[in-house]
């Protein structure tokens, strides 16, 4: 594993979206950070990437139409890489492969963030969830239960799980 420094050249901007590269012992992590939207531009990166990808897309806030595009045309024409990943997906992301068809191009999801609110508390809270660990027969219709903190609190699954895990079923 080695470390990114500024000025190494694996950090990039392009309008309102950052990406950082990690090279490691038999793949490459890229970060995203911020909006996808139209003036996103993946040339650099596209040329960058080879082997196994793993994309950590935990800080993508939001994502416009043009930004779709702009993500589709991305993943779907990637040469070099022969294994692409999504990982820690953001709730925005995980709108988009409900909504999009081609939006992941061949990447399989690892994790995802999913809502979760304590109605008692009045907290809510996103909760990191691995496909492998919670749903590895691909059955969205029971959802991972938490416990809040509090004794007698739970956090619930705060969306309708039909909707926002059919993602899970098209992998």
């Amino acid at each position: 594993m080695s470390a990114t420094r500024e000025g190494t050249g694996n950090e990039s901007q392009t309008g309102a979206l950052t990406w950082r590269i990690k090279e490691r012992a038999g793949f490459t992590t890229v970060e995203f950070v911020g909006d996808i939207e139209e003036n996103a531009d993946f040339a650099e990166l596209k040329r960058r990437l080879k082997g196994s990808v793993v994309f950590n897309l935990a800080e993508v806030r939001r994502i416009n139409s043009c930004g779709v595009r702009e993500w589709v045309n991305f993943v779907r024409d990637l040469p070099g890489v022969t294994d692409l990943v999504f990982t820690n997906c953001s709730p925005a992301i995980v709108t988009q492969l409900n909504m999009i068809y081609n939006f992941r191009g061949p990447a399989k999801i690892r994790s995802f963030y999913a809502p979760y609110v304590c109605d008692v508390c009045n907290k809510e809270e996103e909760k990191l969830l691995e496909v492998q660990t919670h749903f590895p027969d691909r059955n969205i219709s029971h959802v991972p239960e938490f416990r809040c903190g509090k004794p007698d609190c739970a956090l619930e699954f705060d969306d309708i799980p039909e909707r926002y895990l059919a993602f899970l079923l098209e992998t």
